[in-house]
């Protein structure tokens, strides 16, 4: 199967958004459609989508996803483990889902595009109609430490106050590496 690439922007302010195919249940295989979009230069929405937010992860055991483009064979495009499965958990069974996902959005290959892309980042995260934070695989107990928080949240009270066992779960939950990203602790 060929290696998936991208084709050049149209226009500086664009992006591309990746249309995530429904899947079978329980498959592991990931299809999806990328398609260029105006990113308005106003508060006008331009197309909804949901940006995802994750940790790239590690680059071993990498895995692939399916392109599908016009006119074209499937094409292959190789991502971490950890956006896998933050695909195949957002992949809906009956319709598409519209994302944009750094790493397949913006052609990693070509530093000047990255480089204006990145400058937009900020904007494109804003526009969003939903930002999606990918913490990982479920792991015992984080659940109930999102639970917390959010309680807290609608309830404020001094989390220092929170029972031990409640403590010990969103500190566990803060250790994920989604939280030690550098935009993440400066805001």
């Amino acid at each position: 199967m060929p290696r998936y690439r991208h084709s050049p922007l149209l226009q500086s302010y664009n992006i591309r958004l990746l249309q995530l195919l429904p899947g079978k249940e329980n498959s592991k295989n990931v299809r999806c459609k990328l398609f260029e979009c105006a990113l308005q230069k106003s508060d006008e929405v331009s197309r909804p989508y949901e940006a995802l937010s994750y940790v790239w992860g590690s680059t071993e055991n990498p895995q692939s996803i399916i392109i599908l483009e016009d006119q074209k064979d499937d094409q292959e495009f190789t991502v971490t483990q950890n956006l896998h499965a933050a695909l195949l958990h957002l992949q809906d069974h009956d319709i598409p889902r519209i994302l944009w996902v750094d790493v397949i959005c913006i052609d990693q290959s070509n530093n000047t595009e990255k480089g204006s892309q990145i400058l937009l980042m900020a904007e494109i995260y804003a526009k969003a109609s939903r930002v999606i934070v990918w913490l990982g695989e479920a792991q015992e107990y984080r659940d109930q430490a999102l639970e917390t928080v959010r309680v807290a949240a609608e309830n404020p009270m001094d989390l220092s106050k929170a029972q031990p066992f409640q403590q010990q779960r969103i500190s566990t939950l803060l250790q994920r590496p989604w939280f030690r990203r550098i935009w993440v602790r400066n805001h």
